[in-house]
């Protein structure tokens, strides 16, 4: 009966399998199964098929290397309590120029106006993981005004390492003809802090 109830899991969206499978296997192995069980596996499966998601779902990623830095761009669906969804489009360029740095982040939400967002970073001193920058960040708003302001900013030294991570395991889902929403479900799947 064990082995029934593992090859009945494969009717488990891919997202829970790569979120749960390890320790549902774990479970099965530890229990005892019988005949309602597996019926119980191949019910709960197809439910969670035919139910919404409820998480977000990322429905557009490329990420490109640029001279000097890197684009993204997202398009991700997220579930409203009527059970509509919202979609949240964003586009991002990172530019390091050495001792200084650009972002550009534009983003739109449903069909609240689109906001854009210029960074202009000059790096500073580093203390342990952290670099003290100097920055001016200007807000351009839908209606053409434009919130400036300026101020010094702890960086994580770390960040880089982890966005290189997270872009590698991108290409290397995509090169396997994983989409961008198969891709995401893996890497929370290996990162549960994070869901």
């Amino acid at each position: 009966m064990k082995r029934l109830a593992r090859w009945f899991t494969r009717l488990y969206p891919r997202w829970w399998r790569a979120r749960y499978g390890q320790e549902f296997n774990a479970l099965l192995e530890d229990a005892p199964v019988t005949l309602p069980h597996v019926f119980g596996v191949v019910l709960s499966a197809l439910e969670l098929r035919m139910k919404p998601s409820i998480e977000p779902r990322i429905v557009d990623l490329a990420s490109r290397d640029i001279p000097h830095g890197h684009e993204l761009e997202t398009a991700v669906e997220y579930p409203r309590a009527d059970g509509s969804r919202t979609l949240v489009r964003n586009f991002s360029r990172e530019i390091d120029l050495g001792d200084s740095y650009v972002t550009l982040n534009h983003w739109s939400r449903g069909a609240e106006p689109a906001q854009t967002v210029l960074v202009f970073g000059r790096k500073g001193e580093v203390d342990g993981d952290f670099r003290t920058d100097e920055t001016e960040m200007l807000v351009l708003r839908a209606d053409g005004t434009v919130q400036r302001t300026e101020q010094t900013v702890k960086t994580w030294m770390k960040y880089d390492a982890i966005r290189d991570g997270l872009r590698e395991r991108y290409r290397s889902g995509m090169a396997a003809g994983l989409s961008p929403d198969e891709i995401f479900q893996q890497i929370r799947a290996s990162h549960p802090e994070s869901a």
